[in-house]
């Protein structure tokens, strides 16, 4: 099922003369840690009208959010975090399992369907919070 989060239009003057921007996250899922002082994780969709990049991601609800990658390389899976995303114009990009996702660290306990903050930050100076409703232990 699709649930359109949030979405934000940002009035900016572009050098295409004032064009809207607008920034759209879908299908929205946190997962909390199954014990305090663990590590959850965030998934989602974004889309942005023009090409943009995510440059720094952070939450009130815990210590650290940090960009990571998955990959399988040789039959062996890995991850590493990375410093920024690319947003192209008009095309969805997904965090998923297997793939981008946001790792959340120490976050603080929600009570059950609590709704989960996280702040992504973009190059061009627009900012978004996503919020994750019914937060869910992770599986």
């Amino acid at each position: 099922m699709k649930y359109l989060i949030a979405s934000a239009l940002f009035a900016l003057a572009a050098c295409s003369g004032g064009q809207t921007v607008s920034l759209t996250i879908d299908d929205a899922t946190y997962r909390a840690p199954l014990v305090d002082g663990g590590t959850g994780v965030a998934y989602f969709s974004i889309t942005s009208n023009i090409a943009d990049r995510i440059v720094d991601v952070s939450s009130p609800d815990a210590k650290a959010v940090e960009i990571h990658e998955s990959a399988s390389t040789g039959g062996m899976a890995a991850m590493h975090r990375i410093e920024s995303v690319e947003l192209p114009a008009g095309k969805p990009v997904a965090f998923g399992p297997g793939g981008l996702h946001l790792m959340v660290i120490s976050p603080t306990p929600q009570p059950a369907n609590a709704t989960f903050r996280i702040q992504i930050k973009l190059e061009s100076g627009r900012s978004q919070t996503i919020s994750f409703d019914g937060a869910k232990p992770a599986s």
